[in-house]
């Protein structure tokens, strides 16, 4: 018994148990990680060893994370600081059946933190010379924001004209269309003599008469219920408007007048035919304006 203690303790002896400490990279930079590696050597069966977290120092370094084996722990530090850092010594607890044995610690650790500015040469740059620029004459300058200016104000002007003209055209065009609507929807609302006789008959025909000429004071900008027929079939034949055309106002006026000057009363079917013809004499003579008026507008513009 005597002799197995004997060469145990020559073994601790020979093999002590030992801390080794590596540190990784070589250089160190302000900023840069780095590993501490601390593992246990010729440790003994049944033996367990118990690592701790290192104490971190803010404003120096600071603890990322930290990597645990059996045998070693890894620490990754960040540096803060630049110069010499001193780590303070590991301590690494040895148990034995759950039981503390012994502790080690490491020595202290001594780290070297370069800047990250590195220069070769204490010598000053030479200030880089200084460039010539070119400016443009004060002339040119007015020059182009004159005619920026001026290009700005005429396109305005364009745009607001070509609006106005459509708009007029728009105008125009709905005017007319409206007093056409309004015109046939007149006609076509007037109603047949209850008794019909050469007082009724007179006051139909008037009142188409009436509408027809209101028409031609819209649509042709004349006094047309200040004007006789006749005066209004003149005016027709100077502005251009197709003798058929003309010929059937005047057929149409004449029925009017025979109602009124001559107490015509016609038969009960004619009061209906006559309706549809004043609509198809107003409708056709919108066509012809509209189309004149078209011509016109496209002549102005070409």
């Amino acid at each position: 018994m005597r002799t197995y203690f004997l060469i145990f303790l020559l073994l601790c002896s020979l093999f002590p148990i030992d801390l080794r400490v590596d540190v990784s990279p070589e250089n160190i930079y302000v900023g840069s990680l780095i590993e501490i590696t601390v593992s246990v050597e010729n440790i003994k069966n049944g033996e367990v060893p118990v690592f701790y977290d290192l104490e971190e120092k803010l404003e120096v370094f600071t603890v990322v994370d930290k990597n645990l084996t059996p045998n070693s722990i890894t620490y990754f530090l960040q540096i803060w600081n630049v110069g010499e850092i001193i780590i303070p010594s590991i301590p690494v607890d040895l148990k034995n059946n759950n039981h503390e044995y012994s502790r080690i610690e490491s020595n202290k650790i001594t780290l070297n933190v370069l800047s990250n500015i590195s220069n070769s040469s204490n010598d000053m740059r030479s200030i880089k010379p200084m460039k010539d620029i070119k400016l443009t004459s004060i002339f040119k300058i007015g020059l182009l924001l004159f005619l920026f200016i001026a290009g700005i104000v005429g396109s305005g002007y364009l745009w607001k004209t070509k609006t106005r003209q459509n708009n007029y055209a728009h105008t125009i065009g709905s005017f007319k269309i409206s007093a056409l609507k309004k015109s046939v929807k007149e006609i076509e609302e007037l109603a047949l003599p209850e008794v019909i006789n050469s007082e009724t008959t007179e006051n139909y025909y008037l009142k188409l008469s009436k509408i027809c000429r209101l028409f031609f004071n819209e649509a042709f900008y004349i006094k047309a219920t200040e004007m006789t027929s006749g005066e209004i079939a003149e005016h027709f034949t100077l502005i251009g408007i197709e003798s058929a055309l003309i010929n059937s106002w005047k057929d149409i006026s004449q029925i009017a007048d025979m109602a009124k000057y001559a107490s015509h009363i016609p038969p009960i079917d004619q009061f209906t035919e006559d309706k549809k013809d004043y609509i198809e004499l107003i409708t056709s003579f919108y066509k012809i304006q509209s189309q004149s008026e078209t011509k016109n507008r496209y002549s102005k513009f070409a």
